[in-house]
């Protein structure tokens, strides 16, 4: 699963490395597989996609750092945020419109299924097909439908501490059902071999949605290298591949 960290360099057809002269950092919180792990060996494919983007916008320097969601959120409402957000949706930012931020073109499509075990199927076809199921979910995440019924007390809520520690409280007979990134359920999948074929993988997924790099207007700057870069990357074949990964 882990990738060269020189994965990029390689890549065909990138520009030449120019004298950086601006660094700009991409906040992440979403601390988890494939998107940022390892920190300190600067693993996943947020920390590949600053790599990236040094390569194809001349005069700039990117890198990836790490800050949870609640800060992070702070800091950009207050203003005080020195740099941009990586892997986000206007959406999860009460930003339906585009009119808060500036919006990068879509990086990467992703979803949010909803994944039982395999010898107690879960059917999903909306929210209120869980009522009556034990539910394990991170902490502190909201899935839209979901937490509505768990208030009303028709859902029962397991809080567990990442979508991993979900997916093991599932494994474990602790929970009926989790919901997950699909993403990070193949690359945990393929971490943890021995629970590759003890789970179902409900086929209409919780949530369908793209991540973009939020932009704050102060960096508006930023906007067009940035976007014309995102746009490049739908040809990258090495970026492309990275997210074909399972």
């Amino acid at each position: 699963m882990p990738c060269p960290r020189r994965l990029f360099l390689s890549t065909m057809a990138l520009p030449l490395l120019a004298q950086a002269s601006e660094e700009v950092t991409l906040y992440a919180y979403h601390l988890k597989v494939p998107y940022m792990h390892h920190l300190g060996h600067q693993e996943g494919l947020y920390f590949d996609l600053a790599e990236l983007l040094t390569l194809r916008i001349p005069g700039l320097r990117f890198r990836t750092q790490y800050l949870p969601r609640r800060r992070l959120e702070g800091e950009l409402v207050a203003g005080r945020l020195n740099g941009l957000v990586v892997g986000v949706n206007p959406s999860w930012f009460k930003d339906k419109e585009r009119t808060r931020y500036l919006w990068s073109p879509p990086l990467m499509r992703d979803a949010d299924v909803v994944v039982s075990r395999h010898d107690k199927p879960v059917s999903y076809s909306g929210p209120e097909s869980l009522v009556g199921v034990r539910m394990a979910l991170p902490r502190g995440y909201y899935y839209f439908g979901v937490d509505e019924l768990v208030r009303e007390g028709r859902i029962h809520r397991e809080d567990s501490e990442s979508e991993e520690t979900a997916l093991m409280m599932l494994s474990l007979g602790r929970a009926d059902a989790t919901i997950i990134t699909r993403r990070t359920l193949y690359a945990l999948l393929a971490l943890r071999p021995g629970l590759r074929g003890k789970f179902h993988v409900a086929a209409q997924p919780h949530d369908e949605y793209e991540r973009h790099i939020l932009i704050p207007q102060d960096k508006a700057h930023l906007l067009k290298p940035i976007s014309e870069a995102v746009l490049l990357l739908a040809r990258d074949p090495a970026w492309q591949n990275r997210l074909l990964e399972r």
